[in-house]
């Protein structure tokens, strides 16, 4: 790894890489597969590793020129390529996709995006994704937003809930597109409480947001969201025990009332009258989530109206 980076020799080995890809393949080739540029902020070295076994998921079902930033502080610059390949069931021919990995110094990440722009793909999205609590606390990141077409956090790994959703507000204001993971973790509960209101109209005169642990970024956005639903309806969180998250939300009114709890792991149970149902919460683990947000080409507005 070299202490300067030339995009024009980066681009030069991404070409050698497919050469040698294709020379390994020479009975049915390599399908080379490309729909957006994926830039991954990583923490660290550890958490790099982490990304790479993420995008190995990822990129199945997105596939991406990604480029894995390792951005510290005194950091020399440096670049290597890479590539995730794989073989569809039943299929003879790998589909690949390309990446660049690359070391920086955090402080300087103005000098590191220009030398992205030559880097990025032509004519197809730019998603920015910054992982770990740092993008909550400092201003690094700043020259990287403009490459990007939507900035990917996610704000349960931040310290502080409400600081979090400050961050991402003032981020917003500044015209930014941003998404969060923490958000894109409550679909699951989010359809089920839709679902109550499809199945069963009722008159919701308050609700109640029942959660374990830390009151964090997932509980809020989830508490303006009922706000934003019902908005002359009064909206109170409690504290109960067991395991950290939302626990139940019960929705009240003169004609009865809906309790939607979890149980048994990634179950929901629906409880109205002697009415009860369940269902299953989509995954939370950061593949699924991921896979979800980068589903999402447009904006999302309901949770840019959460950040007003």
């Amino acid at each position: 790894m070299t202490a300067t980076v030339n995009p024009e020799k980066v681009l030069k080995d991404l070409r050698e890489l497919w050469e040698q890809l294709a020379k390994e393949q020479t009975d049915a080739g390599v399908l080379r597969a490309c729909a957006m540029t994926l830039i991954v902020i990583a923490e660290d070295e550890t958490d790099a590793e982490h990304v790479r076994q993420t995008l190995g998921v990822l990129m199945h079902d997105h596939p991406s020129r990604a480029i894995v930033l390792k951005a510290a502080e005194g950091a020399e610059l440096g670049a290597r390529v890479f590539a995730e390949c794989w073989m569809p069931f039943g299929r003879h021919q790998q589909i690949c996709s390309e990446g660049i990995e690359m070391t920086a110094d955090a402080a300087n990440l103005g000098d590191v995006a220009r030398l992205l722009l030559p880097l990025i793909v032509p004519d197809l999205p730019v998603v920015l994704w910054c992982r770990g609590p740092r993008f909550f606390s400092t201003r690094y990141f700043d020259p990287l937003f403009p490459l990007a077409r939507k900035t990917i956090v996610d704000s349960e790994t931040a310290p502080n809930a409400r600081g979090a959703i400050a961050v991402l507000r003032e981020l917003r204001s500044r015209g930014e597109r941003v998404a969060d993971l923490a958000w894109t973790r409550l679909t699951g509960w989010r359809q089920a409480i839709a679902n109550v209101f499809d199945d069963a109209p009722m008159k919701i005169s308050d609700v109640k947001i029942a959660y374990a642990g830390a009151l964090s970024t997932r509980i809020l956005y989830f508490r303006q969201w009922m706000e934003l639903c019902l908005p002359a309806v009064r909206v109170a969180l409690e504290n109960i025990g067991g395991d950290a998250g939302i626990r139940a939300v019960t929705l009240s009114g003169k004609e009865g009332g809906v309790t939607v709890s979890k149980v048994e792991g990634s179950l929901l149970e629906v409880r109205s009258g002697q009415k009860t149902s369940r269902t299953l919460l989509p995954p939370a683990d950061a593949d699924s989530v991921m896979r979800a947000e980068l589903s999402i080409t447009g904006a999302d507005a309901v949770f840019e109206a959460l950040l007003k």
